[in-house]
């Protein structure tokens, strides 16, 4: 590792988080004309709780507190989960982020810190040492009072004499932004840095948030996404028949006295799957409960009450108080729901079954073959993934769910319409209409990378343009 403020003096992007490799724990450090930014500050998360664990506790490369900014683009806890480490280790300036962002930090930092909390015992467990959380709740409350809100889109906002930034539509969730850095050199000239964080589709299906927009003004350097960049990430589907594919699943099994288990994270995912369910069936004589069980879950549901406006508040309103949605927070309400076999549409955290109630609902009815898992979104790359195990049940007959041996006899489908990022077309269509003179692909794979990089060259060529693509790689520099 190197130090940078040691070994590197030059004013640059320094891609020093896990995003330069991979699609989680996001951070890129800038520095600029005296002034220290951090774009994100994510946690890093895998299924490897003491990898997870180490490479989360590791030396920042850079002291927290001389960082003057950190932009946040959206709210997901690999772009905002060590901000409370940040916090606990002396950064004193001030966290930016759009009004949604900054107001769902909270519920997501304060669970974010319980899970660490419970990981961190699980280690100490496993391995007979102690291991202490990377933060505490207490980190959690000194980090809310360094956020500052600013909202609007297009809007150039004065930081101070060297830094200002502009934020553009994001559809990736509520209140994402795509950042545009404004920088001022020694002679009072800007240069500008476009940063899209995640990115959510050009032409997105999901409700509550608008497409995703192409900035037009120049950058010197745009540094985009690529999650979705490797060649197979094509989803063939459309959301209309992934719509079909859930009402047919869910009369299925509730005709034959099932209960349907939908694994979805708190945040977005739950809302926008409540919302499909009630446009399909708030007309008809649709009679079984659709029980969201998780704390989380029901928190953002009634923070949506407060960050929405509008046409989008006024179709919340109508899911929130649909007779069939009922919503449990108290454990003893999970627990009698879990245990009740009347036919139901259970929507709780998490998406990878990692852990949260959900867990109780798997162990429950994962032998039933009157139920269904139904899956929304990612299911991870190998059997180190719950939901990997228990969609590719053909190899897993039996799964071992909270110390218990369960026989995975469910019926299980996937929608793959659901995701907030953009699809592999939508990069290169967007990747090849900006106007910059060097593309940074970060947050995917190397074959990702690597793939849409090549793809890239074409689409911008077509486009008569002539700048460079660079796929990132760890403690990269690119110079300002």
């Amino acid at each position: 590792m190197f130090d940078i403020g040691k070994k590197k003096k030059d004013d640059g992007i320094y891609l020093i988080g896990q995003n330069a490799n991979d699609v989680t724990g996001s951070c890129i450090y800038i520095k600029y004309n005296g002034k220290k930014i951090l774009l994100e500050c994510g946690l890093y998360q895998n299924n490897n709780y003491l990898e997870s664990y180490n490479i989360n506790s590791e030396k920042f490369k850079f002291k927290p507190s001389e960082i003057d900014y950190v932009f946040v683009g959206h709210t997901h806890v690999d772009h905002i989960g060590l901000l409370p480490r940040l916090i606990k280790e002396g950064f004193t300036g001030k966290i930016i982020a759009s009004h949604a962002t900054a107001q769902l930090m909270k519920p997501l930092l304060y669970n974010c810190a319980f899970i660490l909390l419970s990981e961190a015992n699980a280690l100490s467990f496993k391995y007979k040492r102690d291991y202490s959380p990377i933060y505490t709740e207490d980190d959690v409350a000194k980090t809310l009072e360094y956020i500052y809100e600013f909202d609007e889109l297009h809007t150039q906002y004065i930081l101070d004499d060297i830094v200002s930034f502009k934020w553009y539509e994001n559809s990736h969730c509520v209140g994402a932004r795509q950042l545009q850095l404004i920088l001022k050199d020694k002679n009072g000239v800007s240069n500008s840095i476009l940063y899209t964080s995640d990115i959510g589709s050009l032409n997105t299906k999901n409700h509550y948030v608008s497409n995703t927009e192409i900035p037009t003004d120049f950058n010197k350097v745009t540094i985009m996404e690529s999650t979705y960049g490797e060649p197979g990430r094509i989803n063939k589907k459309t959301r209309k028949f992934d719509l079909e594919h859930l009402r047919v699943a869910i009369e299925t099994v509730t005709e034959r006295g099932g209960t349907v288990v939908m694994p979805c994270f708190s945040f977005s995912r739950t809302q926008e799957i409540l919302t499909n369910l009630y446009n399909i069936y708030h007309n008809t004589n649709f009679q079984y409960d659709i029980i969201v069980d998780s704390i989380l879950s029901c928190d953002i549901c009634d923070m949506y009450s407060n960050l929405l406006s509008d046409e989008d508040l006024d179709l919340w309103h109508k899911v929130k108080s649909w007779d069939n949605v009922k919503f449990i927070k108290e454990k003893e309400d999970s627990l009698a729901c879990v245990k009740s076999h009347n036919p139901k549409i259970i929507l709780s955290s998490s998406g990878f079954c990692t852990n949260g109630r959900i867990l109780s609902y798997l162990h429950e009815y994962l032998n039933d073959e009157n139920s269904m898992v139904i899956f929304s979104g990612y299911t991870g790359s190998d059997n180190s993934y719950l939901s990997y195990r228990i969609k590719n049940y053909k190899e897993n007959k039996f799964i071992k769910i909270s110390g218990d041996k369960v026989e995975n006899k469910a019926d299980c489908i996937s929608l793959g319409t659901f995701s907030s990022h953009a699809n592999r077309n939508e990069l290169l269509t967007y990747g090849s209409k900006i106007n910059t003179e060097k593309l940074v692909l970060v947050h995917g794979s190397i074959v990702a990378k690597n793939s849409l990089k090549e793809d890239l060259k074409e689409a911008i060529s077509k486009e008569n343009k002539t700048f460079k693509v660079v796929a990132s790689a760890k403690d990269m520099v690119i110079g300002l």
